[in-house]
């Protein structure tokens, strides 16, 4: 909310609609392993390699966020002390 100051219904509508197209995905993955024949016991199996990659994306932005920017200040005040 803080990012969209300007449009706070919009912000929490898009934060709803990624809600529902989280559970879409997961009733779908579920149900596509259940159809592959691979059953029940499979649909945590598939739930938690959905939540892991969600977990790695959130640690590669992270890691991203922290890497300078080219042509930032802290880019180029690096390379002129070498």
């Amino acid at each position: 909310m803080r990012v969209a100051s300007e449009a706070p219904g919009l912000a929490s509508s898009v934060n709803v609609g990624a809600f529902n197209l989280g559970n879409a995905v997961g009733a779908a993955a579920g149900g596509a392993a259940i159809s592959a024949g691979f059953g029940y016991a499979a649909v945590p199996i598939v739930g938690a390699l959905i939540a892991a990659s969600g977990l790695a994306l959130v640690f590669v932005q992270m890691a991203r966020q922290r890497q300078p920017k080219r042509g930032s200040r802290r880019d180029v005040s690096a390379t002129h002390n070498r």
